[in-house]
């Protein structure tokens, strides 16, 4: 009878210890597993900085800046370095084309990761010039990095199990591109009220401005004068037209509240009221050293325009090609990133801003591409680039 009562009191604790670790079991389910979620989406936040970092650095070499040495070396060193300040480890990052497909070292598609260009491997893919098609599989220059990033981290309650450590493994693909669609401040991207054309303009002797058909150059200082109000010269922009004036403009300089804006798309905005005032100089110059975003003009028109024809050449759907003042549109089909040194608004600048024609007002600075998030299409570094705004977009 004690036997028996022993071996009950024996079976009794293995049950019992089986019902412990179940329960730490379940515990760690749900502590560790509710850690392991959130480790996986900060682990996956940082391993998208690492991709995006990489395919900046590919916007900035198609920008045309000065060769670092080695590109492939510069997109290295930046996935690195966003790993380590995300504190995750990148095992490997590959090179992409636009719609995220692996690239070989010839330029070629690959086949998967074993025979896949490696970021640091020394060189980029080559640039074969293909234009890209992604529904059809055409593989397009290299314009994109895919990162493969993991975190170690320890677990709670798990380890008293056996389970010390627990791994988030994730993959992010980040391409660059020319920016596509509307850029609007809700979203994002910001846009001063002013607008320029998208070819060199001066001031006539008259004073009005005389556009030519030589593109603006890029990174190098230039000084943009501001004419006379007539079709060609630069302009400032009121994104609710016809009320507002100066006030407004300043509040949109200092405030940007820019709505979507179509590339290319018509637009009646121009602004009214004293726009060469001081308070205008005061708030564009609150930017000196920045790049600044805005819109770039081919075409102005006096009458309403035919918006079906937005894209089609040559006379863009604008049957009274012209305007002045208030009475006028605009046809975007660009964004321009300026590097700002100053601007000289107020009308007694000669000195600053005459480059032999006498304008009194002019903004100075270069221009430059601007690199920035948003829905990115095919077009740099194959065959159709047309000088549009550079930006960056995770894809995976």
């Amino acid at each position: 009878m004690k036997q028996s009562r022993q071996r009950q009191g024996g079976q009794a604790l293995v049950i019992m210890v089986i019902a412990i670790l179940a329960i730490v079991a379940g515990m760690g389910l749900i502590i560790d597993g509710g850690n392991a979620w959130a480790q996986q989406r900060m682990t996956q936040a940082g391993n998208d900085a690492v991709s995006e970092a990489g395919a900046v650095v590919l916007a900035r070499m198609y920008a045309g800046e000065p060769d670092p040495g080695s590109w492939d070396g510069e997109v290295a060193s930046q996935v690195a370095s966003t790993a380590a300040a995300n504190a995750i480890d990148v095992t490997v990052a590959y090179y992409t084309d636009i719609c995220g497909t692996l690239l070989k070292a010839d330029g070629t598609k690959a086949t998967g990761t074993g025979d896949a260009a490696v970021v640091g491997g020394g060189v980029l893919p080559t640039n074969n010039h293909t234009n890209p098609d992604c529904p059809s599989g055409v593989v397009g220059p290299v314009a994109g990095v895919q990162a493969q990033g993991h975190k170690l981290f320890d677990s709670f309650v798990s380890r008293v199990i056996g389970i010390g450590q627990l791994n988030a493994n994730t993959t992010a693909t980040a391409v660059m591109g020319l920016l596509q669609g509307t850029c609007d401040a809700a979203s994002g991207c910001v846009v001063l009220p002013v607008t320029a054309p998208v070819t060199v303009v001066s001031c006539d002797k008259t004073g009005e401005a005389d556009v030519t058909d030589v593109d603006w150059p890029m990174n190098t200082p230039v000084t943009v004068p501001l004419c006379k109000n007539n079709p060609g010269n630069v302009g400032w922009l009121d994104w609710t037209p016809k009320s507002g004036g100066t006030s407004e403009l300043i509040n949109s300089i200092l405030h940007p509240n820019n709505p979507p804006i179509d590339l290319p798309s018509w637009n009646y905005v121009t602004s009214t009221g004293d726009v060469n005032s001081k308070g205008v100089e005061d708030a564009i110059n609150s930017y000196i050293g920045k790049v600044v975003l805005f819109p770039m003009f081919d075409l102005t028109c006096g009458s309403d325009p035919d918006f079906s024809q937005v894209k089609v050449a040559p006379d863009y759907g604008c049957g009274d090609i012209g305007g002045n003042g208030q009475n006028q549109w605009y046809r975007f089909p660009r964004f321009a990133g300026f590097l700002l040194s100053h601007a000289y608004i107020n009308g007694n600048n000669k000195a600053q801003c005459d480059t032999g024609n006498g304008a009194t007002s002019c903004l100075k600075g270069q221009f430059v591409h601007f690199v920035t998030s948003g829905t990115v299409g095919p077009g740099v570094g194959g065959g159709t680039d047309e000088g549009g705004v550079l930006g960056v977009q995770l894809i995976k």
